[in-house]
């Protein structure tokens, strides 16, 4: 049987691209396509290499874990959710691997065995938490500036504003600075900030949380994209950090 070394790595790429997609999709976060392409191409090049006598040492079991976490890492960064999504990801490539296996040698409880260990690992590894999450993306552009960053899909926010009755958007303080040049004792003293900056029109937004209530420094910008769908343009701003760096907004009922 002869095989194709530019057939085989594009296999292995749509393969790797497919599965990174998944875990993603898994995961309830973005495709993130351009990232999960790159993190593919590395398994694209890896499965070449392995074809090549000189290099036929990578495909031992060390060098297939190296690779599979430069792949999750190229994907899916650094963060948290990270190594969870890796850990998926990792558990769908050897799952892949001993269906393969199983298929060719006709062994029907293996093909079962590997289907249920796989199901169960992924529920316990995720603890039926992470799964049924959805991070959206989200886009705000005012006064000529635009940012992009994530927001976490919160069916408990019931933030709305009092006015119009809208749901609001909350976003970190690092969204108010990149987008307002607001500095901390600012985000935090939403009712000074109002009077000091009133060509800004800010408005003041109540909250209440487990434990905790007060206002929130609000404005209504120019345009306010969530998951490419435009949305309410009531931006909050949270006076402290959340998400662990996964994401930098909360949003409520948008999106449907």
């Amino acid at each position: 049987m002869v095989v194709y070394l530019d057939g085989w790595m594009g296999l292995n790429f749509l393969v790797d691209w497919m599965l990174l997609l998944g875990v993603n999709r898994l995961a309830g976060y973005p495709p993130g396509p351009g990232r999960t392409a790159a993190a593919a191409a590395v398994g694209g090049g890896y499965a070449g290499m392995c074809l090549v006598p000189e290099f036929g040492f990578l495909a031992g079991t060390l060098w297939r874990g190296i690779s599979l976490g430069v792949m999750s890492m190229t994907a899916f960064g650094l963060s948290r959710s990270a190594i969870q999504r890796g850990l998926l990801f990792v558990l769908l490539s050897m799952a892949l691997g001993g269906l393969t296996i199983c298929v060719n040698s006709s062994c029907v409880p293996g093909l079962i065995g590997c289907a249920g260990a796989l199901g169960l690992l992924c529920r316990t590894g995720f603890r039926g938490n992470t799964l049924h999450r959805k991070i959206l993306p989200v886009e705000i552009r005012h006064n000529g500036r635009k940012v992009h960053f994530y927001a976490l899909c919160d069916t408990g926010n019931t933030l709305r504003d009092p006015i119009t009755g809208e749901i609001v958007l909350v976003a970190a303080p690092e969204i108010a600075r990149q987008l307002l040049d607001l500095k901390d004792s600012e985000i935090q003293k939403p009712a000074d900030t109002v009077r000091s900056y009133p060509e800004m029109k800010f408005r003041l937004v109540n909250y209440g949380t487990v434990g905790n209530t007060g206002l929130m420094l609000a404005v209504r910008c120019q345009h306010v994209t969530i998951e490419e769908k435009s949305q309410g343009t009531l931006v909050a701003f949270s006076p402290v950090e959340f998400g662990n760096g996964e994401y930098q907004g909360l949003t409520g009922g948008y999106h449907g």
